[in-house]
């Protein structure tokens, strides 16, 4: 079986987890930094103090490939992902689309080679399957083998505190809470571009400025997306050298040759200018961001906008209680016949956005989310609430995470969507080896069933272990 090796690792694990936790804190000088989703962005060069290698793969994290100089080196790694996905109806039953269950895997492999502090090459190959289901897998779903990532960097610029990078090839994306472009670890392929990034960071500000054509998914080492370019300059200041606070001002700018809405699909040019304040202070953490976009759609022009906000407070008692509150708009079209477009298009935004589910996109939406997170354990948190959803404008439709029609405009019908309840678990088990697992229940207002829809129901389990 595919998933019998995968296993064999789980069970061969324990022993050696279990030494790696009994060193005691005063052997640890400096703690392993937790991996991130783009694995690009970890920095191994702590190890060249051979004080530091205390994790069982930091042999394979630093690598050394010159005697004299510690910052020739090189990083190995990966991941080994399971997840179970059952969906029950997916798309809310519309189209006669049955309950579909299925098993994901993603394993990606990766080499990271730091030529002194000024040149480094990173490559990471991916190859993600499903299995079973009662729908074919789609491509973001299903790539036997492909390139995930591979590019060179380059610093003409660097000092003790300051740095200006070049990148090159093929890379990812990730700015601010994810709401408009960000990776999609619930999917089994990350979000890729191929094109240029000029990055700059200093201790209280960074900038990043990019043009790139999105890679498709399943789309091999030539697999550009030509329809399309995206290009940007997203800028962050933090009031504070701990990066408690700060705030993001950024424009996206984005082609499209064949985009989609309820009123066509044409040629679409959007410019987005956004900003973003976020924080943490004392019990309180806030994120808001606020955006407008103009532009043309076809022959028509393009005004559309959003706002959120994200806050909570965390009581200092047993299980550390988070009261949080999500609150989302964003627009839609009220000119049902042309003329203006006002839907808002989200980009490349994180997947999971309202939920594990991941079945509305979030354009044409406005949306109440209050929740709760529990710290069970020191590993193991929970955290769940009701997400109350409407259309913003009748005359607009409900649209899928790829960006299609779900449910049509029914101008006549009610604004509100539906309620969906969510509850998830985040199990770090050890450092290397994480549990994740989420329920959602839908439950829709008359408008989706005067569309042919129902209720839904998710569930998913991953466990991934990473190196």
């Amino acid at each position: 079986m595919r998933h019998a090796w995968f296993i064999s690792i789980l069970l061969v694990l324990p022993s050696t987890l279990l030494a790696d936790d009994m060193i005691t804190a005063s052997q640890r000088v400096l703690q392993p930094p937790p991996y991130q989703p783009l694995r690009y962005n970890e920095d191994y060069s702590y190890l060249t103090n051979s004080a530091n290698r205390i994790d069982w793969l930091d042999h394979i994290k630093y690598i050394p490939l010159r005697t004299n100089d510690p910052l020739w080196y090189l990083t190995l790694g990966g991941e080994l992902r399971e997840r179970f996905e059952g969906n029950y109806d997916p798309n809310f039953g519309i189209g006669g689309v049955g309950p579909n269950s299925y098993l994901l895997q993603r394993i990606t492999m990766l080499a990271d080679v730091h030529l002194g502090p000024r040149v480094r090459f990173f490559a990471e190959g991916i190859s993600a399957l499903q299995e079973g289901g009662s729908q074919p897998a789609p491509p973001s779903q299903q790539d036997p083998i492909d390139l995930q990532f591979a590019f060179l960097d380059v610093v003409p610029y660097l000092t003790d505190d300051e740095a200006f990078t070049i990148r090159a090839g093929r890379f990812g994306l990730s700015f601010g809470s994810g709401r408009l472009v960000d990776t999609r670890p619930p999917v089994n392929v990350d979000f890729r571009y191929d094109g240029a990034e000029l990055l700059y960071s200093q201790p209280l500000w960074s900038a990043t400025a990019f043009l790139t054509q999105p890679v498709k998914d399943s789309g091999g080492l030539n697999g550009e997306n030509h329809a399309t370019t995206f290009w940007g300059l997203y800028v962050t200041h933090w009031f504070d050298a701990p990066h408690s606070y700060g705030v993001d001002l950024y424009y996206l700018g984005i082609y499209n040759k064949e985009a989609t809405y309820a009123s066509g699909m044409a040629a679409e040019r959007r410019q987005t200018f956004g900003t973003r304040q976020f924080g943490q202070w004392k019990h309180w953490d806030l994120d808001t961001e606020e955006i407008i976009q103009t532009g043309t759609f076809g022959e028509n022009s393009v005004l559309a906008w959003t706002a959120s906000l994200n806050s909570g407070y965390t009581l200092e008692t047993t299980w550390q209680p988070r009261l949080g509150l999500k609150v989302d708009a964003a627009s839609g079209s009220h000119d049902a016949n042309g003329g203006q477009l006002g839907t808002f298009n989200p980009l490349f935004f994180k997947a999971g956005y309202f939920n594990d589910a991941n079945v509305i996109r979030p354009q044409n939406i406005i949306d109440i989310h209050p929740n709760i997170g529990l710290k069970l354990a020191r590993t193991v948190s929970v955290d769940g609430g009701g997400d109350v959803i409407w259309r913003y404008s009748k005359n607009d439709a409900v649209y899928n995470v790829p960006g299609f029609i779900i449910i049509p405009a029914l101008q006549n019908a009610s604004s509100y969507v539906g309620t969906a309840a969510d509850l998830n678990l985040n199990w770090q088990i050890q450092r290397h080896l994480i549990l994740q697992a989420s329920y959602v229940h839908f439950f829709v207002a008359s408008y989706v069933h005067e569309a042919g829809g129902s209720g839904l129901n998710y569930v998913s389990t991953t466990i991934s272990f990473l190196f």
